[in-house]
């Protein structure tokens, strides 16, 4: 018997699934994917959704909560899987982080859903927080942030609207990166291929806004990436990343495998 087991993890912006038909429609659609945990940007949610949700959903759900006409962030567990223990859960008080320490059989994770804001100041305040929460909360070497960041890290990430251009924010995603020793697992797996994750014909703009960084220490395990589309409106960003447990002697708890789909 194999001593393997797989964990997928998805996000997607949302862009709101406060109508029951919506969220019914876009839970349903994500359990197609037979994931283990499911990163929601834009839910626009507060504390009055949290029991129907739970309910619809059949799993444990980690909330930050904004307003019900923006931001929201939720992590979402399969309901079929079975967590170990949460060491750690931690929500921000405007609806753009949400992270979860857990172990699950002996694989330690630290999940981080973002969404960060489109308004620079805004943007600079929160990657400050964010850097705080992970140096507090989380565990570096096992660490991974997916989610909506509002940002293209280079050139090749945009294409059509105003000109791409490096802003301090953008330099700011890069200094966590290397504080934190984080890697861009898309960009990893292809270097010199476009893959955008937000799409809106109306503006004339292609762009890679979401992104997965995990651990480097992480990125050996990588099995493949990808990009397709989704049922979401612009976001059509679905990345998966599929993790591989081993439980054998020579490598405990960290044989990781990892696939990102859009």
């Amino acid at each position: 018997m194999s001593n393997r087991q797989t964990c997928k993890t998805v996000s997607l912006n949302v862009r709101g699934i406060r109508d029951s038909a919506k969220s019914g429609s876009v839970f349903s659609y994500l359990k197609d994917y037979q994931a283990t945990f499911y990163f929601l940007q834009e839910t626009y949610s507060d504390r009055s959704d949290e029991s129907a949700w739970r309910k619809e959903w059949d799993g444990e759900i980690f909330y930050s909560h904004g307003s019900r006409h923006s931001r929201g962030v939720c992590i979402l567990i399969d309901p079929g899987v079975k967590v170990d223990k949460i060491e750690c859960h931690f929500n921000d008080a405007s609806g753009r982080i949400v992270l979860i320490t857990l172990i699950l059989i002996d694989l330690k994770l630290s999940l981080c859903n973002i969404y960060a804001p489109n308004n620079h100041a805004d943007q600079l305040e929160f990657i400050r927080q964010l850097n705080s929460l992970l140096i507090d909360k989380s565990d570096l070497t096992a660490l991974i942030i997916g989610g909506d960041w509002n940002c293209a890290l280079s050139k090749k990430d945009k294409r059509g609207g105003l000109q791409w251009k490096p802003t301090i924010y953008r330099n700011s995603i890069f200094i966590t990166m290397e504080m934190f020793d984080l890697l861009d697992i898309q960009r990893v797996n292809f270097p010199n291929v476009n893959k955008y994750s937000y799409v809106s014909k109306a503006l004339n703009v292609k762009s890679r806004i979401d992104f997965f960084l995990i651990a480097k220490g992480l990125i050996k395990y990588v099995r493949k990436s990808d990009v397709l589309s989704s049922i979401a409106p612009n976001h059509r960003s679905i990345l998966i990343y599929r993790y591989y447990n081993d439980l054998s002697k020579e490598t405990p708890g960290r044989l990781i495998g990892a696939s990102a789909f859009c």
